[in-house]
């Protein structure tokens, strides 16, 4: 019983220090705060009438939150929205969002660090600056799924 006793004690004390330690986190979840961490910036764009989806380039390239550097596709209906991860659902096909983005990592100066494309599914990771993204865009039932995420490399 008192072996159980200071091994718990000693599992208290350690997380206390450490989130003590870490100020940016907090002791009741050990995880960082969302407004301490940053992503770039998302421009949105706008459904046209065009058989083509728009571009609308990035704002500007200041890190903020809930968001990517990468404009979001139109059609698309946004699952999850948060620091440095945009997940969204399109009825278009895999094809023609592997389409808008690759001409979006074009036109935004964005070298492409590796690139798989299969009928089925498109990954995409790409650098610009300081600022990393993988892109995943992938088939279900109803369309396409695609998730963009953004980091500092």
């Amino acid at each position: 019983m008192k072996k159980i006793l200071v091994s718990g004690l000693a599992g208290l004390l350690v997380v206390v220090v450490l989130a003590a330690g870490c100020g940016t986190k907090t002791a009741s979840t050990g995880t960082t705060p969302a407004s301490s961490l940053t992503s770039p910036t998302v421009a949105s764009s706008t459904a046209t009438s065009s058989s083509s989806p728009s571009i609308a380039p990035a704002t500007n390239s200041t890190p903020t939150a809930n968001s990517t550097t990468l404009p979001r596709y139109q059609p698309s209906s946004v699952v999850s929205d948060t620091t440095g991860s945009l997940q969204l659902t399109s009825p278009d096909s895999v094809q023609k969002v592997t389409a808008f983005y690759d001409k979006a990592l074009t036109e935004g100066g964005w070298s492409i660090v590796s690139t798989s494309k299969t009928a089925y599914s498109t990954n995409i990771t790409a650098r610009r600056g300081s600022t990393g993204t993988t892109l995943s865009i992938s088939a279900t039932g109803s369309g396409t799924y695609i998730s963009l995420v953004t980091y500092h490399v």
